[in-house]
């Protein structure tokens, strides 16, 4: 397998590893693949977290709890990688049951930056977003 192949291989496990992490609510793991000074981009207000830890402690306002696994599924997941460097971008399907039975869905996109930092690709940003419903007017 070329180092290229074996690169990309490693990049799409790290991803994949996030998004069970974060479908199981594994709340200690969702980060473990991120650096300290990670940039992210979300959906929801602030909108833009400078450090793993901002990010983290944003969670418990807007993750939801759901009954048992949730959908936080990585789909059409695109990685590029050079020697040190990577991204990738995919669509990520979640969903879920919540405590009082009621049910959501979502399609998201996601964009992520990764860098090789000591022989292990590490998450340094990540974008996600969904496009703004128009109204017709």
């Amino acid at each position: 397998m070329s180092n290229i192949k074996a690169s990309q291989t490693q990049v799409h496990a790290v991803l994949e590893e996030w998004a069970k992490a974060t479908r199981q609510n594994r709340k200690d793991d969702i980060l473990k693949s991120h650096v300290p000074d990670l940039v992210v981009f979300d959906v929801l207000p602030p909108m833009k977290y400078e450090s793993a830890e901002s990010y983290r402690q944003s969670w418990d306002d807007w993750q939801p709890e759901t009954q048992g696994e949730g959908q936080f599924d990585l789909e059409n997941l695109s990685v590029t990688v050079s020697t040190d460097l990577a991204f990738a971008h995919c669509f990520i399907r979640c969903g879920g049951t919540m405590p009082d039975g009621h049910t959501f869905h979502d399609l998201v996109r996601a964009t992520f930056c990764l860098k090789q930092v000591d022989g292990t690709w590490k998450i340094l940003h990540q974008h996600i977003s969904k496009p703004i419903q128009q109204s017709s007017t």
